[in-house]
């Protein structure tokens, strides 16, 4: 030891570790035996696992900037639908085949990206207990589902499919 630590704990009287014994709080510093600090190891909460954020972090983007670009593939279809049936001769012929089975694609990755993928999402962080991302995902796919519902209801939707994959 130090000369000087020899000199400070010669002139500290022995014995006495406080004057008043205080209280064992969350704040509070370790308990003294004999005057010594306790060498007890502190238990640290691990953090939450980075790859169920990565999860939430990829299920809301791909359902964000998946529904706006699905959403903007329909449009784009659809207008190039139009377009094809303004330079026919005919303007009631029906439309082709292919254009139409291109909208038809389009529609159903609308509804895989701003439907599917939040119910998935939903649906694991209720399997992971995840209580907010829950919140979250069914949050965004009332977000989703309100407006494409009330734009198209469910009874076209569905007739609108069942056209598309029953050819």
């Amino acid at each position: 030891m130090s000369p000087k630590k020899r000199k400070r704990r010669k002139d500290r009287p022995t014995g006495t570790v406080s004057a008043a014994p205080r209280a064992q709080g969350a704040d509070a510093p370790p308990a003294r035996a004999g005057g010594r600090i306790s060498r007890t190891p502190v238990v640290v909460a691990d953090p939450p696992d980075r790859r169920i954020t990565l999860l939430w972090v990829v299920l809301t983007l791909v359902w964000a900037l998946g529904t706006f670009l699905a959403l903007a593939n329909l449009l784009f279809t659809a207008m190039d639908l139009q377009d094809a049936a303004v330079a026919a001769a005919d303007p009631t012929a029906p439309a082709p085949q292919e254009a139409m089975d291109a909208v038809g694609n389009a529609l159903v990755w609308v509804l895989v990206l701003a439907l599917g993928v939040p119910a998935a999402g939903a649906v694991t962080a209720l399997v992971l207990r995840r209580r907010i991302a829950a919140i979250g995902f069914t949050a965004a796919l009332v977000l989703s589902a309100a407006p494409l519902l009330w734009v198209m209801p469910p009874a076209e939707l569905w007739g609108a499919l069942s056209a598309h994959f029953g050819g």
